[in-house]
């Protein structure tokens, strides 16, 4: 049996553990569902094995929770350079950057502008993050990388206990208050790290092709 990643650990096993132990907890009898840990399928608990399934189903509500989110704020931490919208970078690392991507595309007039569609700049990121990969350079990256799916996970567990528990019929408003809290936190850390995830792969990139390695 293969060994989890850090991504598959961080960001689904962990969110699917956590709501699976919210509908536990919840659970006329938690204790049934507290025994699946006990049982094994091929060496791996079937509690693991649960987790990763409901770490998947978790992280696609996520992937709707991160889609409105950054449309609110413009467009994900990546795309700043091209749209302009907040600050990631400095406006001398702005124009490093165009310079190295001219190189990179062998567009010496490149310019990081809306004109460059977020289909194209996708993959021109893309392009960058393996650059910076294939330098040896990508282990903060990946690390910010992680954590950001492990709280954008975190947030979409902690939303989604919010129907589920009033369906099992536990009362409450303090856990419903409680669970919002903690939504709200692993939004705020999600948002952070996506921004820390963004400036390390453009800095490494301007690093390596600047020559500094």
């Amino acid at each position: 049996m293969r060994q989890f990643d850090f991504y598959e650990f961080a960001g689904v096993i962990v969110p699917g553990a956590v709501f699976l132990t919210g509908l536990a907890l919840a659970w006329p009898d938690g204790s049934q569902i507290d025994r699946l840990g006990d049982l094994s399928v091929g060496g791996l608990g079937l509690g693991v094995v649960l987790a990763y399934g409901a770490g998947h189903l978790i992280q696609a509500f996520g992937n709707m929770i991160e889609k409105a989110w950054w449309k609110a704020w413009k467009g994900m931490p990546s795309d700043w350079p091209r749209t302009n919208a907040h600050t990631l970078i400095s406006p001398k690392q702005v124009s490093l950057l165009e310079c190295q991507v001219g190189h990179l595309l062998d567009q010496p007039d490149f310019k990081l502008s809306e004109d460059v569609s977020p289909r194209d700049w996708y993959g021109i990121a893309r392009q960058i993050y393996a650059v910076v990969a294939s330098k040896g350079r990508a282990t903060r990256v990946d690390v910010f990388n992680g954590n950001y799916g492990l709280c954008r996970g975190l947030a979409a567990s902690f939303l989604a206990l919010l129907p589920s528990i009033a369906l099992l019929g536990w009362p409450g408003w303090r856990i419903a208050l409680l669970l919002a809290f903690a939504f709200a936190i692993a939004i705020y850390r999600m948002h952070r790290f996506g921004v820390h995830y963004g400036r390390e792969v453009f800095v490494q990139f301007l690093a390596v092709e600047g020559g500094a390695e």
